[in-house]
This record gives structure tokens, C-alpha cells and sequence, in this order.
């Protein structure tokens, strides 16, 4: 090859300089065209992120509300942590939607604090709404949450935080903390009258806040009540219906009923909580094997149906099942 033909085709590594010249104007192509492809895509992403409306607090308060209905329950899970929260909406797809909504359970949040539920500190509580309340709204599902008494006097600013956070509801229930339960219905729950006014300010309050369709799930817990002399069961019923009607004429959305974790509330008084209030009743699913299930809960016909601490309860127990093991010489699987 002479010194002319070295010149016009020069070899480098098994290239001539028209082929490089090809390459890596081809290279610069395909970096552009894929640089265009890049901007498209954000430019869709960023589209669709500016179509998408975040529904308000007081939106999201309509569609849970809407949710309950008696003999077709709400059934909310309930969650602690992000953590959890992700997990639940992990169940929800395109094709099916099961959560439907979530709640909070103070109980579970306090344990995962290693507390007691009475010693979580109001800003504890408010800390969890505040972590989990905007990924409830950027998927659309409500987020109800306990808010234990309201945390006595300071019951309307609770509530104001608790909507400013993100909640579209929340749990306000009727026994005093500091009392306990054993102290009989005058000693252990506020008065109803009282109470009623509580709810009335509570309401107010978030309404004030933005959101005056927020749900309120008003606890009763005359069935929790220790067992003292002359507290008998017709008692118990009498003082539940009386709550109950009281409670839905301020405001509430549905009242919650529960007898604590010893035996759980039982089918007949279920039935008569129903009948009295319309349907409009919220309970608890009882962690034992003869617990009722939701299913036999809709047939019976309440509206609500909180599963409170369990799932919390279920998941500590399975790391410390796994854990034991592993340590004990097992393996990952069980």
C-alpha cells in the first residue's frame, strides 16, 4: 500500500477512518435518539404527574364514608408504620382492589415503640399520621385513625392536627385512660352527656380543618368494663344502646363496640346492637378461633369491621418464630 492510500485509509486497529467515521456517527444517533426517547418519557411521566389531582382530605372523608354500609362492611386493616402500609397496598392491583382503606391502631404503634398503648404521647401518634397519611392519598385510600379520647381537653386541636396530617377520620373512644377499667361506668367512662359534647367539638373541629365530612367512629366501651358488682350484662346492653343512639345524633358515622381481648363480643349482642342502632355499628374481629369471621359479621349486618392489633401481633410472632429457629440450627424455611 503506498504512502497516498496510508493517508486516505489509515488503519487503526482494523478500522479505516471512513469506518470510524461511520461508527461513531452511528454512536451519535443512537445517543440522540435514545437522549429523545429519555426526554419523551420524562415529559409523559411529568404529564401524567401534573394530570394527576391529589384528592383532598375531605374527598378522601367522602369515600370512606361511603364505605360503610351496613351487611357489606368496611374492613380496615390496621397499620403502624410505613412499613405496613406498603405491604397492604402491595394486595391492590389494576384488576382488584381489596384495601379499600386503612386505619391506625395506637395499640400496634405503641408497641413498636416498646410502650404501652395508654403511654403513646400525642405527638408519637400524630408522628405515624404524618409518615403514612401521604401515601394513603397518593393511592387514593382513605386513612382513618385512633386517636384514643381525643387526649382529653385537647380534643379539638387533636383532631385540627390530626386533618391537617392527612386523616379522614378517626376513632374518639369513651373511656378515660387514667381511670382504667375497673371503676364501673360512672368511674371508667366520661359521661355521656359529656361525651356528646366531646364528639360535637371533635366534629367541629375537623370541619373547621377543611373536612367536614370526616368520619367519625365513635368507641364505646361499657362491654370492655371490668367486671364489678351490679354491672350485669342487661346493664352493659342497656348503657351500650343508650350511648350508641346519643353518639350517632352528634355526628358519628358508626359507633365501636368491643369486650376487650378475654372473650369478644358475642353473636346475640351483636345482633341486638345492629337491630337497635340501623346497621350502624363498628366492631372489632376477635383474635381467637372462635371469634366470629367477616363474613358471618356482614351477615349479621354491621358496617364496620376494624381487625385492630392483630396483623401487628401476627407479624411479631412470625419474626420471632423465624428468628428461633434460625438460630437454633434451622433453616430460612420453615
Amino acid at each position: 500500500m503506498s504512502a497516498g492510500s496510508v493517508r486516505r485509509t489509515w488503519l487503526h486497529g482494523g478500522l479505516t477512518i471512513g469506518r470510524i467515521r461511520h461508527v461513531r456517527e452511528s454512536a451519535c444517533m443512537h445517543l440522540v435518539q435514545t437522549a429523545t426517547t429519555q426526554i419523551h418519557t420524562i415529559h409523559t411521566s411529568s404529564s401524567r404527574a401534573a394530570a394527576f389531582k391529589m384528592p383532598t382530605t375531605n374527598e378522601l372523608a367522602k369515600k370512606l364514608k361511603a364505605l360503610h354500609v351496613p351487611s357489606k362492611p368496611l374492613i380496615l386493616p390496621n397499620i403502624w408504620d410505613t412499613a405496613s402500609l406498603y405491604t397492604l397496598l402491595s394486595l391492590n392491583s389494576a384488576e382488584a382492589q381489596p384495601v379499600k382503606a386503612v386505619a391506625t391502631a395506637s395499640f400496634a404503634i405503641a408497641a413498636a415503640r416498646n410502650l404501652k398503648d395508654e403511654d403513646l404521647s400525642l405527638e408519637q401518634n400524630l408522628e405515624t399520621v404524618r409518615l403514612i397519611a401521604p401515601i394513603c392519598a397518593q393511592a387514593e385510600i382513605p386513612l382513618t385513625t385512633d386517636l384514643q379520647d381525643g387526649y382529653g381537653d385537647q380534643i379539638a386541636s387533636v383532631v385540627t392536627a390530626a386533618v391537617q396530617a392527612g386523616a379522614s377520620g378517626a376513632n374518639i373512644e369513651d373511656s378515660i385512660p387514667s381511670a382504667g377499667f375497673g371503676n364501673g361506668i360512672s368511674g371508667s367512662l366520661y359521661d355521656k352527656d359529656e361525651q356528646v359534647k366531646r364528639l360535637k367539638i371533635a366534629l367541629q373541629a375537623a370541619s373547621d380543618a377543611d373536612c367536614p365530612d370526616f368520619v367519625l367512629n365513635a368507641r364505646c366501651d361499657v362491654f370492655k368494663l371490668d367486671e364489678t358488682p351490679g354491672l350485669t350484662n342487661n346493664i352493659r346492653m342497656a348503657e351500650a344502646i343508650d350511648r350508641g343512639k346519643a353518639y350517632l345524633q352528634a355526628g358519628a358515622t358508626t359507633v365501636f363496640y368491643w369486650a376487650g381481648g378475654v372473650r369478644g363480643l358475642r353473636t346475640a349482642e351483636v345482633e341486638r346492637l345492629v337491630k337497635e342502632l340501623d346497621g350502624r355499628v363498628a366492631v372489632l374481629l376477635w383474635r381467637s378461633s372462635v371469634g366470629h369471621s367477616t363474613e358471618e359479621l356482614a351477615k349479621i349486618g354491621v358496617a364496620r369491621i376494624s381487625i385492630g392489633p392483630s396483623l401487628y401481633l401476627f407479624a411479631m410472632d412470625s419474626v420471632k418464630t423465624a428468628a428461633l429457629r434460625i438460630l437454633q440450627g434451622g433453616s430460612i424455611m420453615a
